[in-house]
């Protein structure tokens, strides 16, 4: 269904825009009013009387693949499938790879990343992974980002006892190919930065902007909860930060709050780690005490948290998961519902509980209810 007239949402744009009707057309917003009556046969009318509008969400970390391995081959994550994402109310992601690059690889993250498309998400992916060098599916990482339309930049892993420990002028190599890459294909250019809780902590970026002229922004480092103390100076400094959602809502909200105050909002984001293994360890990283998995349906109860526990207006809170993360992956089509942006919409009852999520136009959920069944299910 491509053409859908929303009738008498409140909508978020996610700024605040009160009771408005929207019109979508051609995979894309087509008017945005009051008493919109389009003269177009076949438009299907939807009453969102009570709902709120705002964008579909977009989340920019997102283990297509699956990940984990950590604790055996039976610790493999599974691979996700479209509905993990639209009943999330997710319609743009990134895909990337985690500790696992030798059962899973970019090759296969690219035919994944493919196949969302197919099935009417919007997927881009990252190339590379914790090794060092980074796996790539040409052989090259600045091919990778040129030549491939969904490879948006590289992941690499910092202060992780499970990663590759990228020496200083391999980082520099790295990240002066995907920003050359970036260039030519008119591209962001992202070096996405999984931190995690080692002695250096940012050290190896702050070694890299020293030591060059590289721009600051090109580097998103993520898990940010864990370096609340760096994050809102290195959103100062005009990198942009990524706090990971969690079952428990507070655990992600809290660190946001903190860094809201603190840094430019529009530097702050969201993501979920969805399909990432997520281990506990023992002091000395000897010994897992546990896994869990990251889930994609942690977004939504974060914002709310945010706007019903912390007052913080919607508006603000929307954008850590919608504009900000579009504008930060220069996706100017998506995280807003202006004229002429893709038609990527997130309804919401009064509990911001998921009511319809439609994805370029098409409605995946209904009343909370899948529509689009994944196409092997």
């Amino acid at each position: 269904m491509k053409t859908v007239l929303l009738k008498s949402v409140q909508l978020y744009d996610p700024d605040p825009k009160g009771i408005c009707d929207l019109f979508l057309c051609g995979g894309r917003v087509a008017a945005v009013g009051r008493g919109l009556v389009p003269n177009l046969p076949g438009v299907a009318v939807l009453d969102g009387s009570g709902l709120t509008a705002f964008p579909g969400l977009v989340d920019q970390h997102v283990h297509f693949t699956g990940g984990g391995g950590e604790c055996g081959f039976r610790s493999r994550v599974p691979e996700l499938s479209l509905t993990d994402f639209t009943t999330a109310g997710v319609t743009t992601a990134v895909g990337l790879l985690g500790t696992d690059s030798a059962t899973r690889s970019p090759k296969a993250l690219l035919a994944k990343t493919k196949a969302l498309n197919e099935e009417g998400l919007t997927a881009y992916c990252l190339t590379g992974a914790y090794d060092i060098p980074s796996p790539t599916v040409t052989g090259s990482l600045k091919d990778d980002v040129t030549y491939l339309s969904e490879v948006l930049g590289v992941k690499v892993a910092l202060s992780d006892h499970r990663g590759g420990h990228p020496t200083l002028e391999q980082f520099i190599h790295m990240a002066c190919q995907v920003r050359l890459a970036a260039l030519t294909a008119g591209k962001p250019g992202v070096v996405h930065i999984h931190m995690g809780s080692g002695k250096r902590g940012l050290g190896l970026v702050y070694d890299l902007l020293e030591a060059t002229d590289l721009p600051i922004w090109h580097f998103r480092p993520t898990h940010m909860s864990r370096w609340q103390s760096e994050a809102a100076a290195f959103a100062r400094k005009g990198g942009m930060v990524d706090f990971t959602a969690n079952a428990d809502p507070e655990k992600c909200a809290l660190p946001v709050l903190r860094t809201m105050e603190e840094a430019p909002l529009e530097r702050i984001t969201i993501s979920s780690d969805a399909g990432g293994s997520m281990p506990r360890w023992s002091e000395d990283h000897c010994t897992m005490l546990g896994m869990g998995v990251g889930k994609m349906d942690n977004l939504l109860p974060t914002i709310r948290c945010l706007v019903r526990e912390h007052r913080v207006p919607p508006e603000r809170a929307i954008r850590l998961l919608t504009q900000n993360v579009a504008d930060g992956l220069c996706l100017s089509r998506k995280g807003r519902l202006t004229v002429g942006a893709d038609a990527d919409v997130l309804l919401v009852d009064r509990d911001w509980n998921i009511h319809t999520v439609l994805a370029g136009g098409e409605i995946m959920v209904s009343d909370g209810q899948v529509v689009k069944q994944p196409y092997i299910s």
